[in-house]
């Protein structure tokens, strides 16, 4: 690619935008190695003190206490946004006002009406923003969509999903508390998996009943640590989604999941999985047209990324590498803040569900 992207990474504080050093890789590395892309600054408003670090490990970047300032002062093309849910929407109208493309991590804000207003800004802007959920790029999702859509599993009747993840360990960090992320369990990560399913089940849930919960009682009075939710696709079909901070870190196992997807000819199933590390997907099909079946199963061992970074795997890696590409191309990106909107009008369709006891209908939209 000859042209060269200017970045800019935005917040400091969230885990998952990683160290300057070695010592935990996240975006910081993410952005210095992908191709076509140069670091040149970086911003953090709310603990400037997390700038020090840059000058020994980055001293050629530009550090900047406020957002504003790096907007009036810096050149720059991208920028990727790593902040606590409550204060994404207002960087992301600034860059969206001055013409910054940008990649945003999740949650996108703490509340969708908050979304709303970044979606229109963005497009009005005429910039590209990609949210940061990737899962529907997994190989075995893909491969899962490749079988439904080939009809060898039949018209589609169910989904679900389980997840298992650990307990919470500190109640006050920024990704567990209302103030900064304004959920739960749910608001976390649950929008990772709401978005794999809709890509996979190929239709908008338009009713839900969910059920909340906080059985461990770590997390911050209020908050989810575990929901169960029931959905009605816009289609007809029914899926399910059982999602907790439960697993006991000392178990020595971090994280549980299984995605489960039922036709009339047959089903498919991936799991148990975790974000790195062999995984299976299995299909059994009674399809005529199959000349696979009635079963087979994939293996996939994860292929690590060439570079360390907040995506330790390759197809992670090559997920936001094309988004540098879509930037240069003039392409739009492969998930928009528009569906991470979604997300969250579903997950907040979920909690008013939860709040009433009663099947609630999702709104959706700008």
């Amino acid at each position: 690619m000859k042209q060269t992207l200017k970045a800019a990474v935005i917040g400091l504080r969230h885990p998952h935008v990683g160290t300057f050093g070695p010592e935990k890789p996240g975006y910081i590395q993410t952005f210095r190695h992908l191709d076509g892309v140069e670091t040149v600054a970086y911003c953090e408003e709310t603990e400037p003190s997390l700038l020090e670090p840059a000058r020994e490990h980055h001293p050629g970047a530009r550090l900047y206490t406020r957002l504003d300032d790096l907007i009036a002062q810096e050149e720059f093309d991208l920028a990727c946004v790593v902040l606590p849910a409550v204060d994404v929407p207002g960087a992301c109208i600034k860059l969206a006002e001055a013409g910054r493309h940008m990649y945003v991590e999740k949650q996108f804000a703490r509340r969708a009406a908050d979304l709303q207003e970044v979606v229109r800004t963005v497009e009005r802007a005429g910039v590209k923003a990609m949210a940061g959920y990737p899962w529907r790029f997994h190989p075995m999702v893909q491969d899962m969509k490749a079988h439904i859509d080939q009809g060898v599993l039949g018209e589609p009747l169910t989904i679900e999903a389980r997840v298992g993840a650990g307990q919470v360990p500190d109640p006050t960090r920024l990704m567990y508390t209302d103030r900064e992320e304004g959920g739960g369990i749910l608001h976390m990560l649950g929008g990772h998996y709401l978005e794999a399913m809709r890509f996979v089940m190929g239709s908008e849930v338009v009713r839900v009943q969910a059920m909340t919960g906080a059985p461990v009682g770590i997390i911050e009075s209020g908050l989810e640590e575990v929901a169960h939710c029931v959905f009605e696709y816009e289609n007809g079909t029914l899926g399910s989604l059982n999602i907790g901070y439960v697993i006991n870190p000392a178990t020595g196992r971090g994280y549980d999941g299984v995605l489960v997807y039922r036709g009339t000819d047959g089903w498919a199933s991936w799991g148990p999985w975790s974000p790195a590390g062999e995984t299976r997907l299995e299909i059994r099909s009674a399809s005529a047209d199959w000349p696979d079946g009635p079963e087979k199963t994939v293996s996939h061992t994860p292929e690590d990324t060439p570079t360390p970074g907040y995506f330790t795997t390759r197809w992670g890696h090559d997920w936001i590498q094309r988004f540098v590409y879509d930037v240069v191309e003039d392409r739009p990106p492969s998930v928009t803040l528009e569906d991470g909107l979604y997300m969250l009008q579903l997950i907040e369709a979920c909690y008013e569900s939860a709040r009433t006891g009663r099947a609630v209908e999702v709104r959706y939209g700008t």
